[in-house]
């Protein structure tokens, strides 16, 4: 059984078409065949090898001899042999944050291609990521839901509310205003090209602005935000209020996000390092949830993929 899985595994992620992920990662490489020079080990290998590293919660060191025992992974990765420490260390100070956000954009677009991903429905919201209180480029910021003050970063995301998965990104420090980056995520989801367009914008009370309801609207979005300050208590239609319960969507991925991926408590420094570390996980967990729903699983549960193809 575990042989078919990995058969099925292995024509899901062949069938994944990650030409425009290659296109964009060789753009950073000097190397043309046919000329002098070493060809580099195939860079969407190591980009896809990242994913599995942050989703195992795994070490360079341990990443390096789990390939070397699992030659089925060597094999899918396309290298004929496990690529030493150093190599992952090269790909990082070559790729920059610019170069993951547009493999984000590109993995997204094709799960929207696919079918996987929709924007019919979107919900945007924000959440704090613990720090050092020695990284110089973080910041405090305060933890509605703890009601303190956190000191560290903060992720802004929208996501498609039906598979709970980000479609947009972005790392602040941690007192950034959440409404505040509804100019920079907003724009980025409508530039992807879907069969269905976004009819519904969900946000909690920090999204009660005018200038977001008139964007919204402007574009024939239903903003499904409840008002932040009114002097008599407002009365929502049971429509509202059944569509406003989708919200939680955005709140379950950042649970996931932290809680199951280790991003409850930064051991990076660095803005750069946790927005790298942050576009890797977002961009497993968008694979990994398509590869469960072709298998006949949750794409919302990472554990099944580890506890049944891993």
């Amino acid at each position: 059984m575990k042989y078919k899985m990995r058969a099925s595994l292995r024509k899901i992620i062949s069938n994944i078409n990650l030409s425009k992920t290659e296109e964009v990662l060789k753009s950073k490489y000097k190397y043309t065949p046919d000329k002098p020079g070493r060809p580099p080990i195939t860079p969407t290998g190591i980009f896809l090898s990242f994913i599995l590293m942050f989703l195992r919660i795994e070490s360079y060191r341990d990443y390096h001899a789990f390939l070397e025992k699992d030659s089925f992974w060597k094999r899918t990765l396309g290298f004929k042999k496990t690529p030493d420490i150093s190599s992952f260390t090269h790909f990082l100070q070559r790729i920059g944050t610019d170069t993951f956000e547009q493999l984000f954009q590109v993995v997204v677009q094709q799960l929207l291609d696919e079918g996987f991903l929709n924007l019919h429905t979107i919900a945007q919201d924000g959440s704090i990521l613990e720090g050092n209180l020695d990284d110089h480029e973080a910041g405090w910021g305060w933890d509605h839901i703890d009601e303190k003050y956190i000191f560290g970063y903060k992720i802004h995301t929208i996501v498609d509310t039906k598979m709970e998965l980000p479609v947009t990104l972005k790392i602040t420090k941690a007192n950034v205003h959440d409404s505040k980056e509804f100019q920079t995520l907003y724009p980025k989801t409508k530039n992807y090209k879907t069969r269905f367009p976004t009819r519904f914008y969900i946000g909690d009370k920090a999204f009660d602005t005018t200038n977001i309801r008139k964007t919204l609207l402007k574009d024939e979005i239903r903003p499904i935000i409840k008002a932040s300050k009114t002097r008599i208590e407002p009365q929502y239609p049971s429509w509202f209020l059944e569509k406003h319960k989708e919200r939680v969507a955005v709140e379950r991925f950042f649970s996931l996000l932290k809680n199951y991926l280790d991003l409850k408590k930064l051991e990076i420094y660095g803005k750069k390092n946790v927005i790298l570390y942050t576009y890797f996980i977002c961009i497993g967990m968008l694979i990994i949830g398509y590869i469960n729903q072709c298998l006949g699983y949750s794409p919302r549960s990472i554990k099944t993929f580890f506890r049944k193809l891993t």
